[in-house]
């Protein structure tokens, strides 16, 4: 009898610790999101990555879906850069956004992508039509995608790095009640989400009640009022939002005065809740916009408050019990202090559910909002909540320094390291060093910033000093500017004028030298790349330069600075160590102005 070969099995190729290393930075990558999504409540489909489909004459493949009640998600994942990899999507995620429908009828048809086919038919189908589905593309990148190149792409949603983190740390903890905040982070309102669908009625709103406390027994600016209501877990979760400036939603303010929920601390209350069967006495102090609440008086009859928060009629001067009519949206009452209290009462998946489920419909929490005038600003909103924040909390031993040196730098947006560390996140967002300054701590082989706020913008932009010479305030020809140097003024859109005059001049500088430089200079100086000049260094030192120009009035165009600068690729930039800042600029001054 003949033996039967046995095959070898082919040995698979052993992989470079380099290899290994962008492996793992995948896989995690992958997992983190992974959760992220699935703590909000979305299921993620088998079988879909690797898998390789032609969609209207494209050839392309998906890196995972997931799917919550009848929102769909294609997710992408990538480690490397961003730039060429998105534009190699583009095509294909413009035909999808070119009619959902039919790539949803795809989906049902492509014998590859078949768990969606069954997802659909075992949840979906018999709940929710076609035409009720919401389809979006979620772009995950670890590396940051300049503004420039995502304004080339669009319907889709980039869940940039520092984002995810906020997410990761607000999903840990308070899982399923996220899914208000997510939301409208991918743009589908509360009302297109799961059964909310099916409702016809528009701009629906809930009552409670609760009274009125007009500036007169509160002492607050005129025009502010305070509201204190009762108001069910549930209805609070939906509306309520951690007080922060802006939470994701501008990247220069992610961080400021979020105090992310403490778990042990949400647990221990969710004990609480379940073995004492009660409300928390404590009331919660928050803010509320004027145009998402409408008040009634005892008898029912709706009182008007104009632009300047005064009430049109008779005034009321007492406290007055009334009906706060607030509207049924997400992310409108703003938690300064019960933050911990309020989401204790989250929709999770522990051992407390079942109890605090049944809770969150029939206990009521106390609620004290504070409602600003029309005419208020954001800034001067943001600034009044971040002085209430740090009244309330300053004894609290859990309110971390640096949490309050953030708050600080928002009290004084008028100060000069508050508007350098706002001309550095200008001049990253684009131009010649767009993109290469460190915003974040997982950011790698880029500039730091706190050395350039201290030492290079901060004499730079110097508004205070009377007797200065070279600041760009001195160059500033707006006839108002003395009002920037007003104790506690509100001039934010006159600040804002001189943030962007100052990010322009400095820009023109730093294009001129781009211009003169060969473009392996223009780099981050790393070990890999000695040849880079791009450092604190380098950075201070044309700030440097741009202070002399000023201060001997030979501030010009980007076309002069070009034609001065030539040959300055020869210069020897790496004789100048650490701090030695203002000698460069010196020596660059000397030798081509």
């Amino acid at each position: 009898m003949a033996k039967t070969k046995t095959r070898k099995k082919t040995p698979s190729k052993k992989l470079s610790p380099q290899e290994k290393a962008i492996r793992k930075e995948k896989r995690d990558q992958r997992n983190e999101i992974s959760t992220i999504l699935k703590n909000i409540g979305f299921q993620r489909l088998p079988y879909i990555d690797g898998k390789h489909f032609e969609y209207n004459n494209r050839k392309t493949e998906m890196d995972d879906v997931f799917i919550s009640e009848n929102i769909i998600l294609l997710v992408e994942y990538t480690i490397g850069d961003p730039k060429d990899h998105l534009f190699a999507k583009k095509i294909f995620y413009d035909k999808v956004n070119l009619d959902k429908r039919n790539f949803i009828d795809f989906l049902l048809k492509e014998e590859k992508l078949k768990s969606f086919k069954k997802h659909y038919e075992e949840n979906i189908e018999g709940n929710y039509s076609k035409n009720e589905l919401r389809l979006q593309i979620l772009y995950c990148s670890k590396k940051t995608i300049s503004e420039e190149h995502k304004d080339l792409i669009e319907n889709v949603t980039f869940f940039d790095y520092h984002i995810v983190q906020y997410f990761k740390s607000l999903t840990k903890v308070i899982k399923r009640s996220s899914k208000y905040e997510f939301l409208e982070f991918i743009k589908i309102p509360i009302e297109d989400y799961g059964s909310n669908i099916k409702n016809s009625s528009l701009g629906s709103s809930n009552k409670f009640s609760g009274h009125i406390l007009p500036e007169e027994k509160s002492s607050f600016d005129e025009g502010y009022k305070i509201v204190s209501f009762y108001i069910d877990a549930e209805s609070l979760l939906k509306r309520s939002y951690v007080l922060r400036q802006n939470g994701w939603r501008d990247i220069e303010n992610v961080g400021h005065y979020q105090r992310m929920f403490e778990s042990k601390k949400i647990s221990s209350m969710r004990r609480y809740l379940t073995d004492k069967n009660r409300v928390f006495i404590n009331n919660i102090i928050s803010t509320i916009s004027i145009d998402k609440i409408k008040l009634y008086d005892k008898e029912d009859n709706l009182l008007t408050v104009n632009d300047n928060g005064q009430f049109v009629g008779e005034n009321a001067t007492e406290v007055t019990p009334a009906l706060i009519e607030i509207n049924d949206e997400c992310n409108i009452i703003g938690l300064i202090d019960g933050q911990h209290r309020t989401y204790a009462y989250h929709e999770g998946d522990d051992q407390f559910e079942p109890k605090i489920a049944k809770l969150r419909t029939i206990q009521n929490l106390l609620v004290t909002g504070i409602l600003f005038p029309k005419i208020e600003s954001k800034q001067a909103r943001l600034k009044f909540e971040a002085n209430l924040f740090l009244e309330i909390n300053s004894n609290q031993t859990n309110v971390r320094s640096q949490l309050k040196q953030e708050i600080e730098l928002m009290i004084s947006p008028f100060s000069s390291v508050a508007i350098g560390k706002r001309i550095l996140a200008g001049l990253n967002k684009s131009g010649p060093i767009g993109n290469l300054i460190e915003q974040y701590w997982y950011e790698k082989g880029k500039i730091k910033t706190a050395s350039i706020v201290s030492f290079g913008l901060r004499p730079l932009i110097k508004i205070e000093d009377v007797k200065a010479q070279d600041s760009i305030y001195v160059i500033w020809s707006n006839p108002d500017k003395q009002k920037l140097k007003q104790k506690d003024n509100k001039e934010f859109d006159l600040l804002e004028e001189y943030i962007q005059f100052s990010v322009e001049k400095i820009r023109d500088l730093l294009i001129a030298l781009k211009m003169n430089l060969d473009s392996d200079q223009w780099k981050t100086y790393s070990p890999g790349n000695p040849k880079g000049l791009l450092t604190v260094t380098f950075i201070n030192g044309v700030l440097n330069v741009l202070r002399l120009l000023i201060e001997n009035n030979k501030v010009s165009t980007v076309d002069t600075y070009k034609t001065k600068l030539k040959n300055i690729d020869k210069f020897d930039f790496k004789q100048f160590k650490s701090s030695q800042y203002r000698k460069m600029g010196e020596a660059i001054y000397k030798k081509y102005f």
